[in-house]
């Protein structure tokens, strides 16, 4: 059914070519900044090999000057955007990581915001970038108290860009990869972000998101427009700001003499003349609770599409690092974030893709054991019978995704068994490894978002996992089974009992470890069983992970949406071969 709110007016040419005519946009406002249509990538423009570490961010379009507007000397080297609110798919983050690798041979540093989609699509970039022999390593950073109790830890708020800022000054000066990963890793502790929002945002082409009342203001929003942690009638600026600071300050610990570092993020729609009273009344709280406040740095960091509201981020400045932090912010840049920077100068140089880069992913062929003209049908047939069912439920896992998700489990899923059907036409199915690896590239190219990065970091790891087995049995296929749940557990940050599609996978490869050696027949239909008895545990549980742990357990109703997924599909898999044996 159709909204019957209005759309939102915004000034863009469609809503599906908004993100690219954005980034062409940076770029033809910082002339000296590189674009990289196709992967959707800006890097600094570099002929020759810096030998420094380069800095990498990134993520969903929507939250400007993020991350594309830090890309400039002395902050990030590269940013790569993914869709609105969305994650850019792995190839893209991973031609990022390689374009970056090409002219900074001290390595690649990536920052990666503490979201489910970033996780997944990030981490198997780094992993798949390792395998191709590039110098990298990752660190996921969140700072959001509103979320920071939540299994994960805290989402990802402005302190991205701050980590940004004190990374890039620490490249600048020629420090390893190992240093700056640990000055993140150790600043990540210290930083502590909250804000409100007064109104909500829209995607492109969209109504709003949610509504609040004209007297109200929503405490803990997130980014994407997440629900917060309360709705609280207005106040006046002071009310407000103090609202906010006291449970930061209580977050940090922090005391009379400590220093501080504040960042007052603009959410989108929020006036200039707004954020000048903001930045006031932080200095006075701060002032009177004896907190020294040593920069304030306000304006748009990450903001929400139009979304009218603030954040604030404090970076306590501890005794042991807190001097050097400050000397690492005050260090010159010439981000583009900055109006009138060296960026600025005109460049008549073309934007293009070095397109030899992803050429290759170093993968062997024909690996593991391979299968018989039988066992080829077998698998040919159930993994057909699995993407008929995933079409044939778009609007079951639709239903199930829209109570706490967007509403799109069920065509995301759909598109990955097209894929699947479109794939089983022409490939060889001989090398089962071969097979789970091509499922994972179609997971990364044609799911995309989360589901996708999931899919394609569990498909993967089951496919190197077969790689190594000797015969093609149980116990092989047990294997790959578990190494795609620790995989999905170590990047996606759930596991069973969090609610989530772990569920079933879990809950049927116990049943088929138990009864590994029955006969084949009854093996397949006790994990059918099992599978079915996982999803329907969903209902009851409270979700501990992914999109649906954002939102206050009210709203979450009936089985996960990916748990029922996995379910289905499991079904029509075993089903099928019960039925041809």
């Amino acid at each position: 059914m159709s909204s019957t709110k209005p759309v939102t007016k915004k000034l863009i040419n469609s809503p599906e070519s908004s993100v690219d005519d954005n980034l062409r946009g940076v770029v033809a406002t910082f002339p000296q900044l590189q674009l990289h249509p196709k992967h959707r990538v800006v890097t600094v423009r570099n002929k020759s090999d810096t030998k420094r570490v380069a800095i990498l961010g990134g993520g969903g379009s929507g939250h400007e000057p993020f991350a594309a507007g830090f890309v400039g000397g002395g902050m990030l080297d590269g940013a790569v955007a993914g869709g609105v609110f969305a994650s850019p798919p792995t190839g893209h983050v991973l031609y990022a990581i390689a374009q970056l690798y090409k002219y900074n041979s001290g390595g690649v540093f990536v920052l990666i915001g503490n979201y489910t989609g970033d996780r997944l699509n990030f981490g198997k970039a780094i992993e798949k970038a390792k395998i191709s022999g590039i110098k990298v390593e990752g660190l996921i950073v969140g700072e959001d108290v509103a979320s920071s109790k939540n299994k994960t830890g805290g989402r990802a708020m402005i302190g991205e860009v701050l980590f940004y800022k004190m990374c890039g000054a620490m490249s600048q000066r020629g420090c390893d990869l190992t240093s700056i990963r640990n000055l993140a890793a150790e600043a990540d502790k210290y930083m502590a972000t909250l804000g409100v929002c007064l109104s909500a945002c829209s995607l492109p082409g969209q109504p709003p998101l949610f509504e609040i009342a004209r007297d109200e203001m929503e405490l803990g929003a997130g980014v994407h427009g997440e629900a917060g942690i309360a709705k609280m009638k207005m106040g006046t600026a002071k009310e407000t700001v103090a609202l906010i600071l006291d449970k930061i300050v209580e977050h940090l610990k922090l005391v009379s003499g400590d220093r501080v570092v504040a960042a007052i993020n603009n959410l989108g729609g929020t006036s200039i003349f707004e954020m000048n009273i903001i930045s006031a009344e932080i200095k006075d709280y701060l002032a009177n609770k004896k907190i020294n406040l040593e920069r304030t740095y306000s304006g748009h960091l990450k903001s929400s599409l139009e979304m009218h509201g603030f954040q604030i981020c404090l970076l306590h400045l501890n005794k042991k690092d807190g001097d050097y932090w400050l000397e690492l912010l005050d260090a010159p840049s010439s981000s583009g974030s900055w109006p009138g920077s060296p960026l600025s100068v005109r460049s008549e140089e073309p934007h293009v893709d070095d397109d030899t880069l992803l050429q290759s992913d170093g993968r062997k062929a024909a690996t593991g054991p391979s299968l018989t003209l039988k066992e080829q049908e077998l698998l040919r047939g159930s993994l057909s019978a699995a993407a008929e069912e995933l079409v044939k439920n778009e609007v079951l896992l639709n239903k199930l995704d829209s109570g706490c998700g967007d509403g799109d489990c069920g065509i995301t899923l759909k598109k990955f068994g097209q894929a699947i059907q479109s794939y089983l036409k022409t490939s060889s199915v001989e090398y089962p490894s071969n097979v789970l690896w091509d499922l994972s590239e179609i997971a990364e190219t044609d799911m995309g978002g989360t589901s996708g990065g999931i899919y394609s970091l569990g498909l993967s790891a089951a496919s190197q996992a077969m790689a190594k087995a000797k015969s093609n049995d149980a116990a092989a296929w047990l294997s790959a089974w578990q190494s795609a749940m620790q995989a999905i557990t170590t990047y996606g940050g759930a596991e069973p009992g969090d609610r989530t599609m772990l569920d079933t996978l879990h809950t049927a490869a116990e049943t088929f470890k138990q009864n590994v050696s029955a006969e084949l027949k009854a093996l397949l239909k006790k994990t059918d069983e099992a599978a079915e008895t996982g999803a329907k545990a969903t209902a009851k549980m409270v979700a501990k992970a992914g999109r649906a742990s954002y939102v206050a357990s009210g709203y979450v109703h009936d089985e996960d949406a990916g748990a029922r997924a996995v379910a289905v599909w499991m079904h029509a898999i075993l089903n099928f071969i019960v039925n041809s044996i």
